[in-house]
């Protein structure tokens, strides 16, 4: 029986471990099949995801690189060459306007859809004051859009051409929603022109028994109007608030809302108020000086900063002035003078560190100006080697020495800066 019993409990053997072997496998499959099962819904999941990012990127892109089409109502333009204004404040209504680009655009080769068509209409003369001009978002802050032209065939005498547009440019400024100044930028010839509308109704009246300043007063009313979006009505009462000053100096030593008084003269050192050159150094050296103690005091307000570094810009001829008084000194202009036109490049260098030192201090100016960000990018490009934190010291160095001089002046009620 030995050698039956011993075939037959190798046979068990093996039929256990041909079960064993199956059940493995099984298992082994099983096991494939959940992980694959687990890789596939793993992948999907990432897909949608993938897909889900995918559509928000586009969504983000499209909000960009979008502009709500707007017409506007202008009532006055400035002319500007080479940063300075040019033959006064025209009054006279050119509508400008924004409009989608749905079917093309007469003239030129555009398919549909393709960025913004820019038109500025002269209402006076019923035609248009400029060939419309296709354009796309290249940027857009908080408070205004950027279009550019590009390069498109264009028609001409000679037939179908390419041209570049893209020496022309086109800014919205938008005040609490509102559109509130439109500037068209011809890069090329350094020029740009500024359309804005003026509002023509009265002032209101203040108090003039209130134990708050006649300058603070006005100054809240600036403020109020620009956060209805009526930019040309706070510029106006940004004026009276220089006006009042200018008759009664001793009350700047009384002002405690010193940020609303220093924000009413910055907007109103956007527009073009003042001609003669007395007055403009008088305007420069006032509103610089309350925007930078407002800013001294702790005033994180980015738009102080804004207004800051476009005075220091745009005004450029009056600090060369403001150095040379600080030092002592008179500015000789003459421009054949090598003495005079040192002074004037090494001051342009300080100009542009305290520039450099707003922008690295406070970047979002170029959120709320794109031009500024531009101004900026082109002088940081020549100092970019330069550590940030040594050129906010050397720029407010530069502040201080200004802000010092403007100071000992005004505290003797001397405003020939």
């Amino acid at each position: 029986m030995w050698p039956f019993d011993y075939l037959k409990k190798k046979r068990e053997k093996e039929e256990q471990e041909r079960r064993r072997q199956e059940e493995d496998a099984r298992i082994q499959k099983l096991e494939k099949e959940r992980i694959a099962k687990e890789r596939e819904m793993r992948l999907e999941e990432n897909r949608k995801k993938e897909a889900q990012r995918q559509e928000r990127l586009k969504a983000e892109r499209e909000q960009v690189s979008s502009l709500t089409p707007f017409s506007f109502k202008s009532n006055c333009h400035q002319r500007y060459e080479n940063g300075y204004p040019k033959m006064g404040l025209q009054e006279c209504i050119r509508t400008v306007s924004v409009e989608k680009n749905t079917n093309g655009c007469k003239g030129y080769k555009l398919e549909p859809g393709i960025g913004y068509i820019v038109k500025v209409f002269n209402d006076d003369l019923g035609k248009p004051n400029m060939s419309d001009k296709p354009m796309k978002v290249v940027r857009k802050t908080d408070n205004s859009v950027e279009l550019r032209g590009f390069p498109i065939e264009a028609l001409s005498p000679f037939g179908w051409q390419m041209v570049d547009y893209s020496d022309y440019g086109f800014i919205v400024y938008y005040e609490h929603g509102k559109v509130s100044k439109c500037v068209l930028h011809m890069y090329d010839r350094n020029t740009f022109i500024e359309y804005r509308y003026t509002d023509k109704s009265p002032l209101k009246s203040i108090s003039t028994n209130s134990y708050v300043t006649e300058c603070e007063q006005l100054a809240q009313l600036a403020e109020d109007s620009a956060n209805r979006g009526n930019t040309s009505k706070s510029h106006q009462y940004g004026l009276k608030v220089y006006d009042s000053i200018i008759r009664n100096p001793t009350q700047i030593e009384r002002i405690s809302d010193i940020q609303s008084v220093a924000m009413s003269l910055g907007r109103l050192m956007e527009g073009n108020y003042f001609s003669d050159n007395d007055s403009i150094k008088k305007a420069v050296g006032l509103s610089y000086y309350l925007i930078s103690k407002a800013i001294a005091n702790g005033d994180k307000n980015p738009y102080l900063y804004a207004y800051r570094f476009s005075i220091t810009w745009e005004y450029n001829k009056v600090f060369y002035h403001l150095f040379a008084h600080s030092e002592n000194t008179d500015l000789d202009a003459n421009p054949f003078s090598i003495f005079g036109q040192s002074m004037i490049m090494a001051y342009d260098h300080h100009l542009q560190g305290m520039q450099m030192a707003d922008m690295l201090t406070e970047p979002r100016i170029a959120r709320l100006d794109p031009a500024l960000g531009n101004i900026f990018n082109d002088i940081f490009s020549r100092y970019s080697s330069t550590p940030k934190q040594q050129i906010i010291s050397i720029g407010n160095q530069y502040h201080k020495q200004i802000l010092d001089y403007l100071k000992s002046k005004i505290q003797k009620t001397d405003f020939d800066f």
